[in-house]
């Protein structure tokens, strides 16, 4: 026998090998799925939630059915409502018998040159069964099972059943399980009204929820509703026409909020990710997951808010010390055009962190075009030159801009996704600085990054979940803080100081009768066609905890609208405040910010500061000339102002008006004056004045002698140094001489 046909033969054999011990395990793996897994109608239609979550006391919370609920027919749906499925999930679902045999054996060789699972070939069928029978483990076994029950169930039910039964209990994300709950949740509507485009996001959906989800990742889901819509062009379900409208239109949602069960989807989402698990595998075997709300807390502010009718709000409370969420009311991960909210994050954080500016230097606040772009103050006012921090505290938009552009674009959204936020590449322009942004940032996102403002620069995801146990007790998951540096400590403590100012003498105000060290920041969008806002904003912190609010429309409808006296400084103020006294029951929150070491108050001359330099205050430079702030030692003024070295020398004016002598000279309010009188037989002080900025006059009767007159000038502060005027001189007329002269004889003889 030759070499060759030997080798030959030894491949064959282990070929038949390994397939008689591939047949033997997929036989074992059937006889074991007919025994311990069956096909079950009552699992087709509903399963309920099992999962257990408790309170930061242990008490558990109530929770709701995840699924179930909603069911419709397929007979009511659209034509083009099943047809956007079958186009990206199964296009031979109506050839096949469960299984589709060359999907799979193009997906087994695409997975074996890439060393792993990386396509998928399941059929609408089997993940009918996946998603009701069996778990998410992807493992041999649980393929097989899966393909032997998928095979079972077509023999059983017609097409038209499992694709109805599919459509119902598939899970869309934001815990809506089947299509009539989806189209309700993102679009208020039932599925009987949906349009393709509608459709299409829907069908996109469901291989990622979280990924193509049209809140949290409206470009994504784009991008996977166009496919949809491509498949169903190219199956020809659909014409060209009504492919280029569906493609045209923008990614739109009307979410409706069960406020009662949001914070247990939350809970879930968390767990998921934390597990690596599907929602269904969560919530389906027995997982008690205990989290950090304040059950007590939440419902007090929820009682508080619920006062305010059909106006969408969010409010989420952070315990800064290990990031913990203790209180979350409506959806705060829906992302929404943030407004004045991003300044202290996007532009004067970076610019302390990098040195750009400091809190006092100055920036001149005026009409300005950059390009073609013209921003504006909220009331169309200009102050001209004011310091970082008034720009900041007072909100205006033209210094933040100027901001903007001096640490430059890319290296503020560098800062600013350090602590979390995110933007798209159309967001690369100026107006960022206001809050203009493709899709915005969500009120989650935005507490957290104002939450490492007040643990001095450190950053952390935000902890809703303390600890997970299974059924049986086993703890499988529990909380560690782990915080990253992402500033430094002292601009952190920079920006919390002038938010300060923001509730003195800002747009937060309202929080100032609250009587706490607080720091805050309000945030408003409005729209260009009325006088009406979609949001309004208003987050505050202190060491303890940072509150953030959000009330807007994400209806898209403009009836619905806030009205222009419900803004950041008003209606999600006031709310924070509501927040804050509730908080003030349970905890101490009378605690302020320590200043660093590496923060100095100084104290800077205030006419430097008006020609718009930074200099340190001399030792002679009056206190009323005496400006201090807050400088980070690594960015602190080292040249000293020269104002006050010199005294400025007076130049003495004489003139007569009315036979009296007016002597005047151009005052200045930090230094004094001494008026000197000499004349042949004397010298005395006329008068000691205290300058002020104007020009200074003394009036006295004509002297009756030549007689000379200067200033000695001084500083007020008391320092040594004089400074001697010009002297000026004033000499009795000749005929005033001889009638004296003449006066005096007649006197003698007569």
């Amino acid at each position: 026998m030759s070499k060759i046909l030997k080798i030959m033969l030894i491949i064959l054999c282990i070929f038949a090998v390994i397939v008689i011990i591939a047949v033997t395990y997929f036989l074992i793996v059937i006889a074991q799925t007919g025994e311990s897994v069956s096909l079950n109608i009552a699992k087709l239609n509903s399963y309920n939630s099992q999962v257990k979550i408790y309170d930061n006391s242990g008490d558990e919370l109530v929770t709701t059915s995840i699924t179930g609920n909603k069911t419709i027919n397929l007979s009511e749906l659209p034509d083009y409502v099943s047809k956007s499925f079958i186009s990206i999930e199964d296009k031979q679902f109506y050839n096949h018998h469960g299984l589709n045999y060359g999907r799979i054996f193009k997906a087994g060789i695409k997975n074996l040159f890439s060393g792993y699972a990386k396509e998928g070939a399941s059929t609408i069928t089997q993940q009918l069964i996946k998603n009701t029978h069996l778990n998410s483990e992807k493992t041999l076994t649980r393929k097989i099972q899966e393909a032997y029950l998928a095979l079972k169930l077509e023999r059983n039910y017609s097409k038209e059943e499992i694709l109805e039964t599919y459509l119902n209990v598939i899970y869309f994300g934001n815990s809506a399980y089947g299509i009539e709950s989806a189209a309700q949740t993102y679009f208020n509507h039932s599925a009987k009204e949906l349009t393709l485009d509608e459709s299409a996001i829907l069908a996109g959906l469901i291989k990622s929820p979280k990924t193509y989800s049209p809140i949290l990742n409206p470009e994504k889901c784009k991008e996977r509703r166009d496919l949809v819509l491509k498949n169903m062009l190219e199956d020809e379900v659909i014409t060209k026409s009504e492919y280029d409208e569906a493609l045209n239109k923008e990614i739109s949602v009307n979410i409706t909020i069960d406020r009662n069960n949001n914070y247990n989807k939350v809970i879930l989402e968390e767990a998921m990710r934390i597990l690596n698990l599907s929602e269904k595998d969560v919530s389906t075997n027995g997982y008690k997951i205990y989290t950090y709300l304040n059950k007590n807390l939440q419902n007090e502010i929820a009682a508080s808010l619920s006062e305010i009718k059909n106006i969408e709000n969010a409010l989420i409370i952070v315990d800064n010390l290990n990031n913990s969420v203790i209180s979350y009311l409506g959806n705060a991960e829906i992302k929404r055009q943030v407004g004045s909210t991003i300044k202290p994050i996007l532009c004067y954080a970076p610019a302390f962190e990098y040195g750009t500016l400091s809190p006092i230097t100055p920036i001149c606040d005026e009409e300005i075009t950059f390009g073609d772009y013209s921003p504006h103050n909220a009331n169309d006012k200009f102050l001209g030159w004011i310091s970082t921090r008034t720009a900041l505290a007072k909100s205006l938009n033209v210094p933040a801009v100027k901001t903007l552009e001096y640490n430059g674009i890319d290296k503020s959204k560098n800062f600013a996704k350090k602590l979390g936020l995110s933007f798209e590449k159309e967001d690369n322009h100026l107006a960022l600085a206001l809050g203009a942004s493709k899709y915005g940032q969500s009120l989650q996102t935005m507490t957290n990054a104002y939450a490492s403002f007040a643990r001095d620069g450190l950053y952390s995801n935000l902890n809703f979940i303390k600890k997970i146990e299974t059924s049986t007790g086993t703890t499988v998951y529990e909380a560690k803080q782990n915080f990253n540096q992402v500033m430094r400590e002292d601009t952190a403590f920079l920006i919390n100081d002038i938010l300060k100012d923001s509730i003195k003498q800002g747009t937060a105000k309202r929080l100032s009768t609250l009587n706490i060290p607080l720091s805050a920041k309000t945030g408003t969008v409005g729209t260009s066609y009325d006088n009406t806002n979609t949001d309004a904003w208003c987050i505050s912190y202190n060491p303890k905890f940072t509150v953030g609010v959000w009330y807007g429309n994400t209806a898209g409808d403009k009836s619905k609208n806030l009205k222009s006296s419900q803004n950041g400084g008003t209606i999600a103020t006031n709310s924070n405040k509501i927040a804050w006294n509730r908080l003030k029951n349970y905890y101490n929150i009378n605690i302020d910010f320590e200043v660093p070491q590496t923060v100095k108050k100084l104290k800077v001359d205030a006419l430097s500061l008006e020609n718009q330099k930074v200099e340190l205050a001399s030792e002679n430079t009056p206190e009323k000339y005496i400006i201090t702030d807050y400088f980070s030692t690594k960015f602190m003024p080292k040249k000293e102002s020269n104002n006050f070295t010199k005294i400025t020398e007076p130049v003495l004016k004489l003139t007569v008006k009315d036979n009296n002598l007016v002597l005047s000279w151009e005052g200045l309010d930090y230094l004094k004056y001494k008026v000197i009188e000499k004349n042949d037989t004397n010298e005395n002080v006329l008068s000691e004045i205290d300058g002020e900025n104007k020009n200074m006059t003394i009036s006295i009767k004509l002297p009756t002698q030549n007689t000379e007159y200067y200033i000695i000038t001084s500083f007020k502060n008391g320092n040594e140094n004089t400074v001697k005027s010009n002297v000026e001189k004033y000499y009795i007329p000749k005929e005033e001489k001889e009638k004296s002269s003449m006066k005096n004889i007649f006197k003698h003889w007569f």
